[in-house]
């Protein structure tokens, strides 16, 4: 169980003057103007964009910033205002309401993770992998449409879902599109990592379109697997 936790919160300023600051520092200057939008997702690969609108019968110019980035941009702003920050304990990235905000975690029971994969050899390889992880709970799907019925049952809540790409009844990309469309479903929004020997790049590109949080190729180690997850909920390292 979570023994502590502390959350700093940034409004709509404070995090754009963060993302400013950081985009000075790494080669991304942004101008000095209210943005046309800002666009945040810490579940997705590119988890920030922020527009700003064109200049003199320009183009819109947009900034794209990692969750990592925006991790960092977070904790480069708590020093720079000497608000505390716990070292050796878990940070996770959040968003909140129009800004954003950096969850402290000390201590905690471990993700629920659902593994769907037609393979049954594939699906214990995954949990092999995960054993560093220490997950709490794994469920087990066989194909898209197994994985949708027990996602919609309101009896499972799994942090993280990886899902292969090609699978028999209902691939990767088909399950995608039905989780991300059925906003009744409470857990449409879940992020969902994809797993595939599939090199193609058109295929992946796809894959990430229709709402996969990234695309992973396999074969792929332990250490890249769990940074990953960790990842996609949202957690970073700070200067590592």
């Amino acid at each position: 169980m979570i023994m502590e936790r502390r959350v700093i919160v940034f409004p709509r300023a404070d995090f754009l003057d963060a993302m400013r600051r950081y985009g000075e520092a790494n080669g991304k200057p942004m101008p000095d103007t209210p943005p046309l939008a800002l666009s945040f997702d810490p579940a997705q690969d590119v988890a920030l964009t922020v527009t700003f609108p064109a200049v003199r019968g320009g183009v819109e110019t947009r900034f794209a910033f990692s969750r990592e980035d925006v991790g960092q941009a977070l904790g480069n702003h708590c020093r720079l205002h000497k608000i505390p920050l716990p070292k050796e304990v878990a940070k996770q990235v959040e968003k909140f309401k129009d800004g954003a905000a950096l969850s402290i975690q000390i201590g905690t029971a471990g993700l629920h993770i659902m593994i769907i994969d037609d393979q049954e050899v594939m699906r214990n390889i995954i949990k092999k992998l995960l054993t560093k992880a220490n997950p709490a709970q794994i469920t087990e799907a066989r194909n898209g449409i197994e994985a949708l019925e027990m996602l919609r049952s309101g009896e499972i809540f799994p942090d993280v879902i990886l899902c292969d790409l090609h699978m028999d009844k209902m691939d990767g990309g088909q399950f995608l599109q039905e989780l991300r469309s059925d906003k009744a479903n409470v857990n449409c929004k879940k992020p969902v990592l994809i797993l595939t020997g599939d090199k193609n790049e058109q295929a992946h590109e796809l894959t990430r379109q229709v709402g996969a949080s990234k695309v992973l190729t396999k074969p792929i180690s332990a250490e890249d697997l769990i940074k990953q997850i960790m990842l996609v909920q949202g957690y970073f390292e700070l200067n590592k």
